[in-house]
């Protein structure tokens, strides 16, 4: 599975925070727009048809009022009755209200008689007491009833034809009685005719409410750009260190310290780049004076080397004239008759046995302050192979710090996924109680729904958190094992100096002890070289002689092989120390400075 970067987690993460807010305040406020919409055409509605019918009632009573004025003028004798009410009846055919005219009155008697009516002109003196509509209503007879009652009018809904004759459409009508005459005046309103004046501003609010929805999308959509964008300017920033850092690592992993941590920040991981960087400048430093030494090292083992081997052809040398040394006291001894002869032979192999002497003596020498030369640097070798223990010490116990920081950001991950989960169970309890409250409750089941997916995501962007925690966990411990592995090194390198140091040491006693012997030899030498003296003044005195010389070269010739045996253990010991000074060198190549 391939993990996502820390990057896009947090502008996923922001964004789809971000989104679920937008949506949810969003939902609300659509929710709360509609609602209220809703509550306004309800109102306008309940508003209009208030108004409807305080219009129809108040036209019924300016018509009474015009009765009243046709009553009182046959009381005052200015018009007989009938005079009175036929000429009531025409002022009331020719009124209309509403700006098109289309509002009428007509009137019915009480014994449910059509007295007038503006369009049923010619039903007018008919009895309409059976008068029933499509829904079975008696039309007069609800009149009648509301007329004729305690308030003396009211309002009835029926079903009745329209002016152009041919419609029939449910109306609302208000009727009131005239007592003196037992007229009953009515008017009312089509409600087809209502509701198409009020649909005309129901879609004006609805055209307004589609407007502020379309305007909510585009805030939404601009603010959800606008978190993306200060989202992934966020994740940059916090994630541009990690990324230093982790590919310091990388690097480290390979060997490779020619480049540090190139991290500005002044924040917690800003600190642990430049405690890496220090770090990373200290080892390459630490190995580059490693390399030096080693390669001052190679250079002094090879002249050593080359000393051995011109030390080991000068005791061939020696060994051969004390071969020769001896031969010559043999034949001494068994012949005094050839004893000039041999004299002579005797005096040029001390001539020559003297002259290797001194090339002997001069190459032990050279040897001893190679030797002591080598002891010095072998022990600023271990001071400095010892900083550099400290020094890896010191930067395996940083990045177990680091370790343990990242150990920390884990912890920190994981409450935070204990706390979505927390928050998803809270989401499903309040979805539980949202259901048991019912209708009431739905709004609030939309939130819960949405907080618990909220939840969810963060979860899930936790656990990606963790792997990628998980994958710095593992260069991290990756880079414990090499320094780990370095300090191991180191450790070996230490024993093998020590080692060294030891070889040196015997080195040098087996030195001076080969320079007591050159000495030695040397004196034995002259002495031989007296008693030849002697042996040309005395002839007698020359068994005694070869006898002495004889016992002289054997003891020669036991110093030359343990010289020899000496020579041979050195040059192993600067064999060895060549090959811990190799593997050393192919240690150091590792690293890239």
């Amino acid at each position: 599975m391939k993990s996502k970067s820390v990057k896009n987690s947090l502008t996923l993460m922001c964004l789809m925070i971000v989104l679920v807010s937008v949506m949810v305040i969003g939902g609300i406020s659509i929710s709360n727009i509609s609602t209220m919409t809703s509550m306004a055409n309800k109102s306008y509605e309940n508003a209009m048809l208030d108004g409807y019918n305080t219009e129809i009632k108040s036209q019924v009573q300016s018509v009474i009022a015009i009765l009243q004025a046709e009553y009182d003028k046959s009381q005052n004798g200015d018009l007989t009755e009938d005079e009175a009410k036929k000429e009531a009846a025409e002022i009331v055919r020719n009124m209309r209200y509403r700006d098109d005219g289309s509002g009428y009155f007509w009137i019915d008697d009480t014994d449910y008689n059509l007295v007038m009516h503006p369009i049923l002109a010619d039903q007018e003196g008919n009895n309409r007491y059976d008068l029933t509509d499509q829904n079975g209503v008696k039309i007069i007879q609800e009149i009648m009833k509301v007329s004729t009652g305690s308030d003396g009018g009211g309002f009835n809904e029926f079903y009745f034809t329209k002016a152009d004759g041919v419609t029939v459409a449910p109306k609302i009508a208000y009727s009131q009685i005239f007592t003196p005459w037992n007229w009953v005046v009515s008017t009312g309103n089509y409600v087809d005719d209502m509701e198409a004046e009020m649909d005309i501003a129901k879609n004006e609010v609805h055209e307004k409410y589609q407007t502020m929805i379309t305007a909510l999308i585009i805030i939404a959509l601009v603010f959800a750009v606008v978190v993306f964008i200060a989202s992934r300017i966020f994740g940059n920033t916090i994630c541009r260190p990690l990324i230093e850092i982790q590919n310091f690592a990388n690097r480290m992993s390979t060997g490779d310290l020619t480049t540090g941590v190139n991290v500005s920040s002044k924040n917690e991981l800003g600190k642990t780049a430049g405690a890496l960087d220090l770090a990373q400048q200290e080892v390459v430093g630490l190995i580059s004076n490693i390399d030096g030494v080693s390669s001052h090292l190679q250079s002094a083992v090879a002249d050593f080397k080359k000393n051995f081997d011109s030390m080991n052809d000068s005791i061939q040398s020696v060994s051969a004239a004390i071969n020769e040394i001896a031969q010559n006291s043999n034949s001494q001894a068994a012949s005094t008759s050839s004893a000039s002869e041999n004299i002579a032979e005797i005096a040029d192999g001390i001539a020559d046995t003297s002259s290797e002497m001194e090339s002997l003596d001069q190459n032990a020498q050279l040897m001893q302050d190679r030797s002591n030369k080598s002891m010095e640097t072998l022990h600023r070798l271990i001071d400095v192979n010892s900083t550099t223990k400290t020094d890896i010490d010191s930067m395996y116990n940083q990045t177990a710090q680091t370790n343990d920081s990242v150990n920390k950001i884990s912890q920190a991950a994981t409450l935070i996924s204990e706390i979505a989960s927390q928050t998803n169970l809270l989401s499903l309890n309040a979805s539980i109680e949202a259901a048991r409250a019912g209708e009431a409750g739905r709004g609030f089941a939309v939130v819960a729904e949405e907080i618990g997916g909220l939840a969810t995501q963060s979860a899930q962007t936790v656990s990606e958190i963790n792997n990628i925690i998980s994958e710095l966990s593992q260069n991290s411990e990756k880079s414990m094992e090499l320094m780990k592995k370095m300090s191991e090194a180191s450790d070996e390198q230490v024993a093998a100096l020590e080692s060294t140091q030891q070889m040196f040491e015997d080195l040098k006693g087996a030195l001076d002890s080969c320079m007591a012997s050159i000495q030695t030899i040397t004196g034995k030498i002259q002495n031989v070289n007296s008693q030849r003296e002697l042996v040309t003044e005395s002839i007698d005195t020359l068994t005694q002689l070869a006898t002495d010389n004889a016992s002289s070269t054997e003891e020669t010739s036991a110093m030359a092989t343990e010289l020899d045996a000496a020579v041979r253990q050195s040059s192993e010991l600067v064999s060895a120390l060549a090959d811990d000074i190799s593997k050393l060198s192919a240690d150091m190549k590792q690293f890239k400075l």
